[in-house]
C-alpha cells in the first residue's frame, strides 16, 4: 500500500510543484536530517483487515497520517491542501498499475502544530489523517 499510495501522490502535479520529484522530498516514518522544506512525512498509525460475520472482506482500512513541515505555516498549509485535493474521495489503482487498489480514501482529521522554539528546526507542522480503504498485496 505504501508505495501505491507514494506513486499517486508524486503522480499529482501540484503536489511535486512543492515538494520536487526528483529527488522527491516525500518520506516513510521519518525525513533524512536537514532535508530542505517543504517535506512530507508518511506513517501508517494502523491497518487490520476487515472481517464480516462471512469472513474476511478482502479489504483494508489503513490510517495514514500524513505530515506537511515547512519553515512557514502558510507553505506547510499549502502542501497539506495539494495532498488533500489529491487524496481526498480518490477510488482507483495508481498508476504505474499495481497490485493495489484504493477502494476510498477519506480525510479524517487535520492538526496544525508547530516545533518548539528550542528545537534546532523550528518546523511548522500541518498533520493529517486519512483512512484509505484498500485491497490487494
Amino acid at each position: 500500500m505504501e508505495e501505491s499510495l507514494t506513486a499517486l501522490l508524486l503522480a499529482y502535479s501540484p503536489l511535486t510543484a512543492l515538494v520536487g520529484t526528483n529527488p522527491t522530498r516525500v518520506y516513510w516514518m521519518r525525513a533524512p536530517q536537514n532535508v530542505a522544506e517543504p517535506f512530507v512525512v508518511l506513517q501508517v498509525i494502523s491497518s487490520v483487515p476487515d472481517v464480516t460475520h462471512q469472513g474476511p472482506s478482502g479489504l483494508v482500512p489503513a490510517r495514514v497520517q500524513v505530515d506537511c513541515y515547512s519553515d512557514t505555516y502558510a507553505s506547510a498549509k499549502t502542501v497539506a491542501r495539494a495532498i488533500t485535493t489529491c487524496l481526498s474521495g480518490y477510488k482507483g489503482t495508481p498508476t504505474p498499475p499495481g497490485t493495489i487498489t484504493f477502494d476510498g480514501v477519506f480525510k479524517d482529521a487535520e492538526r496544525d502544530q508547530y516545533e518548539p522554539e528550542d528545537s534546532p528546526d523550528k518546523l511548522f507542522r500541518v498533520s493529517m489523517d486519512f483512512i484509505i480503504w484498500h485491497k490487494g498485496a
